[in-house]
C-alpha cells in the first residue's frame, strides 16, 4: 500500500461562492454600473478577485451592529432576498 502526501506552497486560498447565475449577473451589473469603476479602469483591468477584496476590506472596516450583521447573514442565505436588496430593496 502506497500513500502519497501532497505538499503545496500555494499561499492563496480559494473562496467559493455558491449562488445562482442570475445572482452573479446582478452582482456584476451592480458593480459595473457604479460610476467609480471608470476611474479604476484607468488604473488597470478590473477583475472579480480585486473587486471582492475591495468589498471585503470596506465591509470589515465598517462598524456593523450585531443586529444588522444577523440581518445581513439571513438575507445572504436567500438568493431571491439578496438580489432584491442589491437592486434597491430594504434589508428587513
Amino acid at each position: 500500500m502506497n500513500t502519497t502526501s501532497i505538499k503545496t506552497d500555494n499561499a492563496q486560498a480559494v473562496l467559493g461562492v455558491n449562488t445562482t447565475y442570475d445572482t452573479m449577473l446582478s452582482i456584476e451589473a451592480l458593480i459595473l454600473a457604479n460610476p467609480m469603476m471608470s476611474e479604476l479602469r484607468t488604473i488597470g483591468k478590473l477583475n472579480k478577485t480585486s473587486l471582492m477584496k475591495m468589498a471585503l476590506m470596506e465591509f470589515l472596516k465598517t462598524p456593523v451592529s450585531s443586529r444588522r450583521l444577523k440581518k445581513l447573514f439571513i438575507a445572504s442565505n436567500s438568493d431571491d432576498k439578496f438580489r432584491a436588496i442589491i437592486q434597491g430593496g430594504k434589508l428587513d
